[in-house]
């Protein structure tokens, strides 16, 4: 499994990469997570607002800070 976080350095990227790592806790099985802060890639995955959350290439939410439990649900359900 992926998980990519898209947006540039913010408050609100590290609190949803913090609450990324909480989900992942919760979860076995190999995920990897990557930063993204280029623009290329907002364009890439029509993302137009930041942080962005991409699970296996399905942008999950954009603009928006989730929670652990709704990532862990997200994570679940595209395993």
């Amino acid at each position: 499994m992926e998980i990519k976080i898209i947006g540039q350095e913010s408050s609100n990227r590290m609190k949803l990469l913090k609450n990324v790592g909480k989900a992942m806790e919760k979860i076995k099985g190999k995920i990897s997570v990557s930063l993204l802060e280029e623009d290329e890639d907002a364009r890439k995955y029509n993302v137009s607002n930041v942080p962005a959350l991409i699970i296996n290439e399905k942008v999950i939410s954009q603009g928006k800070v989730l929670n652990e439990k709704e990532i862990a649900n997200f994570i679940r359900i595209l395993a």
